[in-house]
C-alpha cells in the first residue's frame, strides 16, 4: 500500500526535522508538507530537506491560512492509497513501523496510540471514536470522500473530520501501538486557541 505523509506547517523551525526525520522513508510514498505562511526559517529546513528526499513535496500558503484549510490542501494533493496526518510539531515513536506493516489495505482506518509530552497516554479503541478525533490514525484516501476540517470557534477543526469519517462507518483496526509524541498541551496550538475561545 502507497501512503502519503500530511502535515501543516507554520513556524515550526524549532520540529520540523524532528518530525520528518521519524518518518520512516521506506515507507512514505510522498511526505507532502504545506508551508502555512511561515516567517520564521521553516520554508528553507524544508527545501533543504528535500534535496535528500525525493518524497518530499513543499506545498506554500503565501498568507496564513490556518491548520484546517493547510490540512485539506494536503488531503486534496496527497495520491496514495492511504493517508496519515501529523502534526509539524508532533513526531512518530519507533512502533510506527509496526503500525505501517500491518497496513494491507483490508481496513478504511488503522488506529495506534499516543503518547504526549506530559507524560500520559491517549488510547484508542471502539469506545472513544468519536471523543478522541486526533492524529491517532492512517485512512484509506478514497474513503474520505467530502469529509473536511473545519474552522469553529467552539471546537477544533478536526472534528468535523474525524465525525463525517465516522458517519460512514468505516472499517477499522485498532493496532494497540504506542507510535506517535504528541506535543500537549502546547500553548497557542489550534486546540489551545480553541479552549481558550480565541480560534
Amino acid at each position: 500500500m502507497n501512503i502519503s505523509f500530511l502535515t501543516p506547517a507554520y513556524n515550526s523551525e524549532a520540529w520540523i526535522l524532528t518530525m520528518l526525520d521519524s518518518i520512516p522513508k521506506e515507507y512514505a510514498y510522498e511526505i507532502i508538507v504545506c508551508d502555512d505562511g511561515s516567517t520564521d526559517k521553516t520554508l528553507a529546513i524544508l527545501q533543504e530537506y528535500q534535496k535528500n528526499c525525493p518524497s518530499l513535496k513543499i506545498l506554500i500558503n503565501h498568507t496564513n491560512i490556518g491548520a484546517s484549510d493547510s490540512y485539506n490542501r494536503c488531503i486534496a494533493e496527497a495520491t496514495g492509497d492511504y493517508i496519515a496526518i501529523i502534526d509539524s510539531d508532533d513526531h512518530y515513536l519507533p512502533a510506527i513501523t509496526d503500525v505501517l506493516i500491518q497496513v494491507d489495505g483490508q481496513f478504511d482506518i488503522y488506529y495506534y496510540n499516543m503518547l504526549t509530552k506530559a507524560g500520559y497516554t491517549f488510547i484508542k479503541n471502539e469506545t472513544n471514536r468519536y471523543s478522541l478525533p486526533g492524529q491517532f490514525k492512517i485512512i484509506r484516501r478514497s474513503f474520505i470522500g467530502d469529509a473536511k476540517f473545519t474552522k469553529r470557534k467552539d471546537i477544533a477543526g478536526d472534528w468535523d473530520f474525524n465525525c463525517a469519517l465516522m458517519i460512514k462507518n468505516p472499517t477499522c483496526k485498532y493496532t494497540d501501538l504506542l507510535a506517535y509524541w504528541y506535543n500537549f498541551p502546547r500553548e497557542n496550538s489550534e486546540y489551545d486557541l480553541h479552549l481558550r475561545g480565541l480560534k
